[in-house]
């Protein structure tokens, strides 16, 4: 395959992608998007795009407060962020929206900021939390495991048993047992 023929295949992709959302400009600086109303509060050198965004916006950006997009190389990316405070890691909330363009985007790429004026925040539970135990009133008490050795005689005691010790003048003493069978 030649390059014109490669070109030609990701051009019919791009024809015949169906975007995975209603997105609509309404204004300058605010976006529709599935009837949810986003802002642009930031949009370095104008480079916010309504037709790349729509290609490369994914359903799953609506559960972020903040939706930030760059470019390298002509190639959108998009990444969410959410509310500071909430229970996400501190690399997703919004006060890392400048780290992770300094550190992921490339070095002088335009890049947008949007503000997801309706986000569905997330239930502030957490999977980590454990869950309080049922009482059953049938449980009376809860099975104990006792371990149960078998004791057995001292050494010296044991039948077919010979033993030995060492009388070494060092730190450690050993013990030798044979069996006589």
């Amino acid at each position: 395959m030649d390059r014109k023929s490669i070109e030609d295949l990701v051009q019919e992709k791009n024809d015949s992608y169906k975007p995975l959302a209603n997105i609509k400009m309404d204004g300058e600086d605010k976006v529709l998007i599935n009837n949810h109303t986003y802002e642009l509060i930031d949009n370095h050198n104008g480079c916010f795009n309504i037709d790349d965004f729509s290609i490369n916006y994914n359903p799953i950006f609506s559960r972020y407060s903040y939706i930030v997009g760059d470019y390298g190389y002509g190639v959108l990316r998009l990444k969410g962020f959410s509310d500071d405070g909430t229970n996400t890691p501190l690399q997703n909330q919004f006060l890392a929206i400048k780290d992770y363009l300094n550190e992921y985007a490339n070095m002088g790429a335009d890049y947008f900021v949007m503000h997801n004026l309706e986000v569905k925040s997330k239930p502030s539970s957490s999977f980590n939390k454990k869950r309080p135990r049922r009482n059953n009133r049938n449980n009376k008490g809860g099975f104990i495991k006792e371990k149960v050795t078998k004791t057995k005689p001292e050494i010296e005691k044991r039948e077919h048993v010979t033993v030995t010790q060492s009388k070494g003048h060092g730190k450690r003493h050993f013990t030798i047992k044979q069996r006589n069978d």
